[in-house]
């Protein structure tokens, strides 16, 4: 198939929508990726991109057109700012170029904002294809997130965009099956229309499953972003209620908006012999981590439906074949329930996260046997090949669809 791949984010910023476009150019697809400036690992665009270079290139056999987007910054202003200027440029790219050959499908991979999706809705229209939407992140619920709350003008106005960006795909795809209740009672999406699919986990940890570091030492991993829904506080004052013990040690892999909050934090509670914050780190750095961890925390928090739902990086701990100490609701926690991977609080119980981390210490021998359950239930349902298999089974069906 000729496919072209909509996303703001792309190589090198570190995204799963990197490992699909470079499976399907590997099955045999042409690929075509829209996408922006690189500058989310580190708020920065690197300089081999600015002043217009590298605006097209090819990654792995994989075409990559940039688009000149503003510098992501911090604040809800510049966030929007840089939302918007992707999904302006992406429009006038979409409407303006001129046609090459046909095009068999185009795929969003939504992650926020759901307004990027606006270029491959045109590109459809143009091309006269299907257009498959991956829904990462729900829009406008996202919002809530930066204190904006549904009786807000803003939010409103999103609200109505979003559902008009829902409804105009052909299928929806959802990493979480809450998404599709909350799609088609806030937006009216056709519930026919919409599909399960949740991520997969790159192959990177396949190396570290079942590995320990025996450094007389109980090693807790977070990895992922340190923003509001991901509730790292909840960590810290589970650390402080167990205090010293127990011989343990809790390490933060990642950045985002309330990095600094939470060293604050860290730093008023006295748990700097506790915590350590690593920054975020390049992709191919974190086997080290995963082998590091004896358990990886998993938190959300559970005061909006973003918080409710199926994080991708439980797929990446699973894959890693070790422990899972949560404290999260719906979705993840009916998914270690299910596969007996892990040790579970609700959102947001400090007391309680503090006692399952307390469990994972006490009885080793469990927590490494519910590793070994989340690596059997990944290699069933998480695996890249899995995945792909779905995805590209939902775009000829798309083509139907729109047919």
């Amino acid at each position: 198939m000729r496919l072209i791949i909509v996303s703001q984010h792309f190589y090198p910023d570190s995204f799963r929508v990197n490992d699909i476009a470079f499976a399907l150019r590997e099955q045999g697809h042409q690929v075509r990726v829209i996408t922006g400036l690189p500058d989310y690992d580190t708020g920065m665009v690197p300089p081999a991109y600015r002043r217009f270079q590298k605006r097209r290139e090819m990654i792995h056999g994989v075409e990559v057109i940039r688009l000149p987007t503003t510098r992501r910054r911090t604040g809800a202003f510049w966030r929007l700012i840089n939302y918007a200027s992707f999904a302006v440029e992406g429009w006038l790219y979409a409407s303006f170029m001129g046609r090459v050959g046909t095009v068999d499908a185009v795929f969003t991979y939504q992650t926020s904002p759901v307004s990027q999706a606006l270029p491959a809705i045109r590109l459809a229209r143009r091309y006269r294809c299907p257009h498959l939407l991956y829904c990462l992140d729900l829009w406008p619920e996202s919002m809530k997130v930066w204190g904006l709350g549904e009786g807000s003008l803003i939010y409103r106005v999103v609200s109505r965009i979003s559902g008009r960006i829902y409804r105009a795909t052909d299928l929806l795809a959802v990493c979480s099956r809450p998404f599709e209740q909350y799609l088609a009672d806030t937006h009216g999406v056709d519930p026919a229309r919409m599909h399960y699919l949740p991520q997969h986990c790159e192959a990177l940890f396949d190396e570290v499953a079942g590995q320990y570091e025996e450094n007389g030492v109980f090693d807790f991993v977070f990895a992922g972003n340190v923003g509001t829904a991901q509730d790292v506080p909840c960590i810290l004052r589970a650390v402080a209620l167990l205090g010293d013990t127990l011989n343990f040690h809790v390490h933060i892999v990642g950045a985002g908006s309330e990095l600094e909050a939470v060293r604050a934090l860290t730093a008023e509670l006295g748990l700097e012999k506790k915590v350590t914050f690593h920054g975020r780190k390049p992709l191919e750095q974190m086997p080290g981590y995963y082998r590091l961890a004896d358990a990886f925390l998993l938190t959300l928090a559970g005061d909006s439906f973003v918080g409710q739902t199926l994080p991708g990086k439980l797929q990446s701990y699973m894959s890693a074949g070790k422990p899972v100490v949560a404290a999260v609701d719906n979705a993840a926690a009916e998914l270690l329930a299910e596969v007996g991977c892990g040790f579970c609080a609700p959102a947001s119980d400090a007391k309680g996260l503090a006692r399952c981390m307390a469990q994972a210490m006490v009885d080793i021998p469990q927590a490494r046997a519910m590793g070994e359950r989340g690596r059997t239930y990944y290699l069933k349902h998480f695996r890249r090949e899995v995945f792909m298999e779905k995805l590209v089974e939902l775009m000829v069906q798309g083509g139907h669809h729109h047919v």
